[in-house]
């Protein structure tokens, strides 16, 4: 895990967090990497359904949910 500097937190818009949903519903690879890299640090709360189906804990953020799907995706 990748320690993420306070100044670099920050909030998303609500299109973006939209945008990671529909690729994960989706199961776009490629759009799920481009969200996630702008989503990195972002502490928004996840809902909590995306948070069981990608294995995180409740209350787990959009900037967490970046972080697995990121470590967890293939080499490019």
């Amino acid at each position: 895990m990748h320690a993420i500097l306070a100044n670099a937190w920050h909030r998303a818009s609500p299109a973006l967090r939209d945008r990671f949903l529909n690729a994960l519903d989706s199961q776009d690879a490629a759009a799920i990497e481009a969200v996630a890299r702008e989503l990195r640090g972002c502490i928004d709360a996840l809902p909590g359904t995306t948070c069981i189906l990608l294995g995180l804990a409740p209350g787990s953020t959009y900037g967490d949910a970046a972080a697995a799907v990121t470590a967890s995706a293939p080499p490019s």
